[in-house]
């Protein structure tokens, strides 16, 4: 998929050069002659497909997980969307939490928060909390009440105040979630979205590791 990225974000820049080394003489800012005209129809026609394989690449991404070793989740606060109430992802210290986060306008990350949903309802009783969570506005959200999930923990915090480690994740896209321990060590990092059955095999197992 990266390789896919990496070839569309060059073609579009071959083309776009094609177009100006083209164009760049001519005393008019369009094509003179049958050649040039050619040239620069194919070339815009490659700008586009690139850009359209791109959108397609991003919004359709799969998801990829990640083992990390014993790496502490760094405690930051956050806004519930319901209230306004503060909370801190320490104050789920002893229980596993699935911390994801997702924008609204992120088609795939309103893809999975139903099946995060799902998952909230089914392991709640078992030490799962779920935390889906926005760096958008409370305004921005408020538009979109009916995308908002039901049974997790739905919170929102400025990208600004969280710690660097999770902006440095975000700047790759949404959604991007977290396997994180009863004790507080993220077991796992989730480059895109998932369903029910994938995240609850990574949840599993740490929610055994509670009941031992």
């Amino acid at each position: 998929m990266t390789l896919i990225l990496v070839f569309s974000f060059l073609f579009i820049a071959v083309g776009v050069g094609i177009i100006y080394f083209a164009l760049r003489k001519n005393p008019y800012p369009i094509p003179q002659g049958a050649v040039q005209w050619m040239v620069t129809i194919m070339c815009v026609l490659l700008v586009c497909l690139s850009g359209l394989t791109i959108a397609l690449v991003w919004t359709h991404q799969e998801h990829s997980s990640t083992a990390l070793p014993s790496t502490y989740a760094e405690p930051f606060e956050f806004q519930l969307v319901s209230n306004q109430e503060k909370r801190n992802i320490a104050d789920y210290s002893g229980r596993v939490v699935l911390l994801n986060f997702w924008a609204t306008w992120c088609q795939p990350c309103i893809t999975e928060l139903p099946e995060l949903d799902a998952l909230q309802v089914a392991y709640h009783d078992k030490g799962l909390v779920v935390l889906t969570i926005s760096d958008e506005a409370l305004e921005e959200l408020q538009l979109y009440t009916d995308l908002l999930p039901e049974e997790t923990v739905s919170g929102y915090v400025k990208l600004e105040d969280l710690p660097e480690s999770f902006q440095n994740e975000l700047a790759f896209g949404r959604p991007v979630s977290y396997v994180i321990d009863g004790t507080g060590m993220i077991r796992e990092r989730i480059r895109g979205a998932g369903n029910f059955a994938y995240f609850e095999n990574l949840v599993t197992p740490w929610l055994a590791a509670l009941e031992s």
